[in-house]
């Protein structure tokens, strides 16, 4: 029951309720980026999520089987997906143009569906770390060229909301520098 009340971040009493605090994936990558080649032109779709995910909730859960829940005290400030898509492009354009979708003719394409973002804690409540999922799809005129599963687990180092949302910070700069890594050989000017 401990564990449940402190992972809630619920109140206890009847003290008066304030307003969510909001977390977001902070600015400037976390992790050092790679002197990769420039890249031409990539046209990157908006990240596509889940309803779960498509919603500001601080999303948790006790162990892999756990039902997943929303922090009570905290939001995201803006839907996990939108700033998936930022950290994303923030990263990838470092090597060239990075283009909404519907601009720039033949450019390739990236297509990204967020499965997992999540703070996942031990049963006990001792440890938790942030959790990505992403499933990547490049494509070129329409058809796949290539896919890959990017999966990351990040270490939490607190025990709370703002513990979850710095490893996911991570998670998703980790993500970021291995898909620019991964899409290099196929964007070569």
């Amino acid at each position: 029951m401990t564990v449940l009340a402190a992972v809630t971040g619920c109140s206890v009493g009847g003290g008066e309720a304030r307003a969510p605090r909001q977390l977001d994936l902070g600015t400037g990558l976390s992790v050092p980026t790679g002197s990769l080649p420039a890249h031409r032109p990539l046209l990157l779709a908006p990240v596509t999520a889940s309803a779960l995910l498509n919603d500001t909730s601080v999303i948790w859960r006790v162990g892999e089987s756990g039902q997943p829940q929303g922090f009570t005290t905290y939001r995201w400030a803006a839907p996990p997906a939108q700033l998936v898509t930022q950290r994303l492009m923030a990263r990838l354009s470092l090597q060239g143009a990075v283009l909404e979708q519907g601009i720039g003719g033949d450019a390739p394409q990236l297509r990204l569906n967020l499965q997992s973002f999540e703070q996942l804690f031990a049963p006990d409540g001792k440890a938790s770390q942030g959790v990505l999922i992403m499933q990547a799809v490049l494509l070129r005129n329409n058809r796949v060229v290539a896919q890959k599963l990017i999966d990351i687990k990040v270490p939490a180092i607190s025990q709370d909301a703002t513990g979850g949302a710095q490893a996911l910070r991570l998670a998703t700069d980790q993500a970021a520098e291995q898909m620019a890594q991964w899409l290099t050989p196929f964007l070569k000017p």
